[in-house]
C-alpha cells in the first residue's frame, strides 16, 4: 500500500539499495523486465513534473504550454535511444518487452528495485536534478505501479510511443460519447443587452494562489530545482539579488504575507455578492509533498479567504495541485488508501460554511457540485482533473470519469426546463483537456448555449479566453470561457489583482 501521509523519503524501504529479494532477480531476462518497468516510471515522471529540465521551456508569459503526450515524450526518445542503444530495437522485441512488463506487474507489483532504477533513469535523462529525481520517484512510485497494474496500456501502444506509428498507435484514450436528451434544442437566442437600471451583481474571481510555506527571502530565485525562492534553494551568487520580501519574478510561488496583502486589499474594491475560486492552492514543489502538506495549504488559505472576505459566499473548484502526487485524481471506483476521499472529505469540512448541505454529497464522491446562489442562476463547479492529460489514473479508464459529464447534462437540462441561466467554474480550461473529453464537453455547450451564461477557469496563469463555435459552420460564436490570470508570480509573472465580474440584468 502507498505510504501517503509521510514526507517523501520516509517509509520507503530499499530505494537506492538492493535487497536480498532484488538480487534474486539477477537473470538478464528479469533485469530487462524490471528495467523496462523503471523506464515506464521515469517516463511517467516526465509527464508529472511539467517543470523538469527536459520538458520545461518557459514560453514567454505562458508558463504552462499545452502539449500532447506524444509531443512531450517525443522529446525524450532520442535520449532514450542514445542511452540504451535503441536505434536498432525492433518492433517485435519492443512488444515482447512490454508484454513481459505487463506480466511482471500482475505477478509482483511495487518492487523497490524499480524505484531505484527509475531514479537512475531520471538522473540519466536529466528529467530533473538528482535530489528531485530521488524524491519524485519515492512519491510517485506506489501510485504509478498501481495504475499500470490496472491499466489497459497495450504493448502496441507503448511501442508506438517509443518507436513510431509503424509499430503501433499511441491512443489509449479511445473515443467515447455521452448521451444528450431527446428534448429538441431551442432556437439559438443571441444575448440581449440589459435594460437600463437593471440590477448588477459583482463576482470576485480568484485562481492559482499557490502559497509556498517554505518561501524564504534572500534565497536563490534561479536555482536548479523546478521551484526556487525556498529554504532548499541556497543563496544566489554575489552578482545577483536574492528573493524579495513579497515575491520574485522567477520560478517562485508566494509567501503567505503576499496573499494576505492581496486579500486584505479587496475590501475597497468590493462589495462582492459572491466569489468564484478555481483552485491550485499549494506550491509547485510537486516532488516533495505529503497529504499533510496539501491539507495544511487547504485549511490555511481557506481560513485566510474567510478572514478577509467575511460573510461573502465563496464557491471553490478543485485544482490539479490540490492532490499528491500532483495531477493524481482517481475516479470514484478506486477505493481504499489510493482514493481521493482524504482530500474531498477535508474540502467538505473546510467549505461547509459556504456550500449548502446537498452539494457535499457529490463533492465527497468526485469533487464537483451544483447549487443556486440566487434565484434564476445555477452554478456548476466541475472537477476538471477528470479531463486532464496529466491525470495518470485515467490510464485505467478515461470514459467520463465519475459520470461527471452525464451529470452535467442532467443539471443543464433541468436548468433549461426551469428557464434558469448557468455559470460553470473549474480549474483546467476545456481546451487543455483530453481530446474525447473536450469533444463531449463541446457538444454539451453547443446543445445548451441558450442556458449557459458564462464559463470561468484558471490554470494557465495568464489572462485569456476560449471561444466556442457552432458545430455546423464553425463560424457562429456560441459561448466563451474566461481564463483568469494567477495570483502567483510563477513563472516570471506579476501577482495579478483578482478580476471582478459584473452580471447585469435578470438571469432569466
Amino acid at each position: 500500500m502507498p505510504r501517503h501521509g509521510v514526507s517523501p523519503g520516509q517509509g520507503h524501504p530499499g530505494c537506492g539499495r538492493e535487497t536480498e529479494s532484488d538480487r534474486s532477480r539477477g537473470s538478464p531476462r528479469l533485469r530487462l523486465l524490471w528495467t523496462g518497468l523503471a523506464l515506464a516510471l521515469a517516463l511517467a515522471l516526465a509527464l508529472a513534473l511539467p517543470d523538469s529540465l527536459v520538458l520545461w521551456a518557459p514560453a514567454g508569459a505562458h508558463p504552462l504550454p499545452a502539449q500532447s503526450h506524444p509531443a512531450r515524450f517525443g522529446r525524450l526518445v532520442p535520449q532514450l535511444r542514445n542511452a540504451f542503444g535503441w536505434w536498432n530495437l525492433t518492433c517485435p522485441v519492443c512488444k515482447g518487452l512490454f508484454t513481459a512488463i505487463d506480466f511482471g506487474l500482475k505477478k509482483e507489483p511495487g518492487v523497490a528495485w524499480v524505484g531505484s532504477m527509475a531514479t537512475k533513469l531520471c538522473k540519466l535523462l536529466k528529467i530533473a536534478p538528482p535530489t528531485v529525481c530521488q524524491s519524485a520517484v519515492q512519491l510517485f512510485e506506489d501510485d504509478m505501479v498501481e495504475v499500470w497494474t490496472r491499466s489497459v496500456l497495450s504493448p502496441s501502444e507503448a511501442c508506438g510511443l517509443l518507436l513510431g506509428s509503424t509499430c503501433g498507435h499511441w491512443d489509449i484514450f479511445s473515443s467515447w460519447n455521452i448521451s444528450l436528451p431527446a428534448v429538441p434544442k431551442p432556437s439559438p437566442q443571441p444575448p440581449k443587452p440589459p435594460a437600463p437600471g437593471a440590477p448588477v451583481s459583482r463576482i470576485l474571481f480568484l485562481t492559482d494562489l499557490h502559497w509556498d510555506h517554505d518561501y524564504l527571502e534572500g534565497t536563490d530565485p534561479d536555482c536548479e530545482n523546478p521551484l526556487c525562492c525556498r529554504q532548499d534553494s541556497g543563496l544566489p551568487p554575489a552578482s545577483r539579488p536574492g528573493a524579495g520580501y513579497w515575491g520574485e519574478y522567477s520560478k517562485c510561488d508566494l509567501p503567505l504575507r503576499t496573499l494576505e496583502s492581496l486579500l486584505s486589499g479587496l475590501g475597497p474594491a468590493g462589495p462582492f455578492d459572491m466569489v468564484y475560486w478555481t483552485g491550485d492552492i499549494p506550491a509547485h514543489n510537486v516532488w516533495h509533498q505529503s497529504r499533510q502538506d496539501q491539507l495544511r495549504a487547504l485549511t490555511t488559505v481557506t481560513a485566510l479567504v474567510k478572514k478577509f472576505l467575511g460573510p461573502v459566499p465563496v464557491y471553490p473548484a478543485v485544482g490539479n495541485h490540490e492532490s499528491t502526487p500532483v495531477n493524481g485524481f482517481p475516479p470514484p471506483f478506486i477505493e481504499g488508501n489510493y482514493s481521493s476521499s482524504w482530500l474531498y472529505e477535508a474540502m467538505a469540512k473546510a467549505w461547509e460554511s459556504w456550500l449548502p448541505a446537498e452539494t457535499l454529497h457529490t463533492l465527497r464522491i468526485g469533487g464537483f457540485y451544483a447549487l443556486s446562489p440566487r434565484p434564476g442562476l445555477r452554478l456548476i463547479s466541475l472537477n476538471m482533473n477528470f479531463c486532464s492529460r496529466e491525470n495518470f489514473w485515467l490510464l485505467i479508464n478515461s470514459t467520463d470519469p465519475a459520470g461527471q459529464l452525464q451529470w452535467l447534462v442532467g443539471e443543464l437540462q433541468a436548468a433549461e426546463d426551469r428557464g434558469d441561466k448557468v455559470h460553470i467554474i473549474g480549474h483546467i480550461p476545456p481546451g487543455h483537456c483530453l481530446k474525447s473529453w473536450s469533444w463531449n464537453y463541446y457538444r454539451i455547450i453547443a446543445r445548451y448555449e441558450n442556458t449557459l451564461a458564462g464559463q470561468f477557469f484558471g490554470h494557465t496563469h495568464v489572462d485569456e479566453f476560449e471561444v466556442f463555435y457552432d458545430e455546423e459552420t464553425l463560424s457562429r460564436p456560441l459561448s466563451v470561457a474566461f481564463l483568469a490570470p494567477s495570483a502567483t508570480t510563477y513563472i516570471g509573472l506579476n501577482p495579478v489583482s483578482p478580476p471582478s465580474l459584473q452580471v447585469t440584468g435578470s438571469t432569466k
